[in-house]
């Protein structure tokens, strides 16, 4: 459903979505959402960030710009700067967030609804993969 709802903005040259249990351990694992756009544009990001900001969640998320591949994620575990993901103490974060198993089932009920939004403004557009 992610990378279906995403698409619809443009032709995705790469996404990831990471896995919601462990496959060994059966926990809720921290969640974020990769993509890059074949042609990107600022209306395409845009469009992720205002149904980011429409939605009503339960915890905070940014929309990490300083790459290629952009990356939607809770805020909790990006950094600020500017590599948010990149930065020293990523790997500490995402496992702190991992040990709190109601952040993870809040973020990825979160996410349903980001997609949701998505799928509303992107529905209302004449032509998704304009601009």
């Amino acid at each position: 459903m992610a990378g279906e709802t995403i698409s619809r903005l443009g032709t995705l040259e790469w996404f990831k979505l990471s896995v919601k249990r462990h496959p060994d351990f059966g926990h809720l694992q921290v969640l974020y959402l990769g993509w890059r756009f074949a042609d990107p544009s600022e209306a395409k990001l845009r469009c992720v960030e205002d149904s980011v900001r429409a939605t009503s969640t339960q915890v905070a998320w940014r929309v990490d710009t300083s790459r290629r591949n952009r990356l939607l994620a809770p805020a909790l575990i990006l950094a600020e700067g500017a590599n948010p993901a990149g930065s020293p103490g990523f790997d500490e974060r995402v496992e702190a967030a991992r040990q709190d198993q109601m952040f993870c089932a809040q973020a990825w009920d979160d996410l349903d609804a980001i997609l949701r939004t998505l799928g509303e403004f992107t529905a209302t557009r004449e032509d998704p993969q304009e601009g």
